[in-house]
């Protein structure tokens, strides 16, 4: 579709609403719609199949305009007209619009100046631009996971990855990822990758686990990038001299699960520590209660909740091919 959005100013000026129709229209131009932001000095009465007005109805910024904006919904029928609703201080009545509030609070407000039905769309949030997630990190959607484990690792039999794998099993739904990149030139490393993904297919749990380094080694910023997503850092080394991971992990405010051994108690910050004898299935219990771990899954929730393009999908394009009644 042909999609015109219209407010009183756009990016690059700063200001809430503008943010929003940027992230908007980059949203719907994902789906695959022709998108244009449109001031009023720019404003064409063009082909559009729909044209989504963002406060020009509700604000008295521009009256002009504002009534022409009317009166072409009454002569245009043929153009899908939603009126945007995001502040409410001025309100002319727009019978040919769909009328959209973006919250529940100023559907009461603006309900107060029509009849019309008013859906409730809230704005979006762009999270992966915001936590400054690296492309290749955003695109593995660990926002729709049901619980995120991570562990910053090689593959060195010290570190007990089988351990973390045994504890997924433990965990329905839940992903873990797992950065080391198997190194040829060290060969019982290579031959502990293969053996780890044997018990990963063993134990059911293939398509949950993440080997990270094996198509290609994370860059810096990807490790940032997992440990904002991350709910967990799962750390189960049999023997570590330190264990830098639990101080980055610290530092990102991670919860950290990691086995009760010398350098990790002296290094770990408000860590939980298990005994490496403890089952996988107490450990799985531990970490499914843990207070903390449920915020920062109801954190990623948030993030899956107000994404623009499942925003989009699913609540506005519905609303752009209904026609509304002459």
């Amino acid at each position: 579709m042909r999609i015109a959005i219209l407010h009183y100013s756009k990016p690059p000026t700063i200001g809430g609403v503008e943010r929003v129709i940027a992230e908007q229209a980059e949203a719907l131009r994902s789906l695959g719609h022709q998108v244009e932001i449109l001031t009023r000095n720019e404003w064409r009465e063009a082909t559009w199949d729909v044209v989504i007005v963002h406060n020009v109805f509700t604000m008295p910024f521009d009256l002009a305009w504002t009534s022409e904006l009317i009166a072409l919904t009454k002569a245009r029928p043929d153009i899908r007209w939603i009126n945007w609703v995001h502040d409410v201080r001025w309100a002319e009545k727009v019978p040919r619009a769909v009328h959209v509030a973006v919250s529940e609070h100023r559907k009461a407000e603006y309900a107060k100046h029509t009849q019309e039905p008013i859906h409730v769309i809230p704005n979006g949030c762009d999270a992966a631009a915001i936590l400054g997630l690296t492309e290749r990190i955003a695109a593995l959607k660990l926002e729709t996971a049901d619980l995120v484990l991570f562990q910053p690792t090689r593959f060195v039999r010290r570190k007990n990855i089988e351990l973390g794998l045994r504890v997924l099993a433990e965990l329905p739904n839940a992903i873990y990822l797992v950065t080391a990149a198997p190194d040829p030139h060290q060969k019982d490393g290579l031959k502990y990758f293969r053996e780890l993904k044997r018990l990963a297919k063993d134990l059911g749990v293939t398509k949950r686990v993440h080997f990270l380094g094996e198509k290609a080694v994370l860059s810096d910023d990807d490790v940032r990038s997992l440990y904002q997503m991350a709910d967990a850092l799962f750390f189960p080394s049999t023997q570590e001299g330190y264990g830098l991971p639990l101080i980055e992990a610290a530092l990102h405010q991670v919860p950290v699960f990691c086995s009760d051994i010398p350098a990790h108690r002296e290094v770990a910050v408000g860590a939980t520590f298990f005994k490496l004898t403890a089952s996988p299935k107490g450990m799985a219990r531990k970490i499914r209660g843990d207070a903390a771990v449920r915020a920062r899954r109801e954190r990623r929730g948030l993030m899956a909740r107000l994404g623009w393009e499942k925003i989009v999908r699913e609540q506005l394009e519905p609303l752009l091919s209904r026609r509304k009644a002459p």
